[in-house]
Formats: structure tokens, C-alpha cells, sequence
């Protein structure tokens, strides 16, 4: 984390790459998804919607 970073930006980070670590996000979403959770604006069915494209697509942007 650099010095400017907020720390719902790392939190957001750290989580976010472990999902799309295992799977469970697509890799070319990653940093609208970060700035989307970080901004507190991630909803049940945007998870739910995140969750089931990268298991039906695999790792499609």
C-alpha cells in the first residue's frame, strides 16, 4: 500500500485478487471492480452477476 492509498482501495485489492486467484472473477474486470468496492457501490446482484460470468466464461474480460 502506498502512503496515498485508502485503506478500503487495499482491502478491495487484497480481495479482489484472491477471487480472481481462484476463479471466481474475471482478471479483466479487476480494477473497475476495485474501484466499485472501494466505493462501497458493489450490490448482492453485482456479485452474484461478477461470480456467474467468470464461471461461465472462464477468464474472458
Amino acid at each position: 500500500m502506498n502512503d496515498g492509498e485508502k485503506p478500503s482501495r487495499r482491502l478491495a485489492t487484497d480481495v479482489v485478487d484472491k477471487l480472481v486467484e481462484a476463479g471466481l472473477l474475471r482478471s479483466g474486470r479487476r480494477n473497475a471492480l476495485i474501484d466499485k468496492i472501494a466505493a462501497g457501490g458493489m450490490k448482492t446482484g453485482d456479485w452474484k452477476l461478477e461470480i456467474e460470468l467468470a464461471s461461465t466464461k472462464g477468464d474472458a474480460a
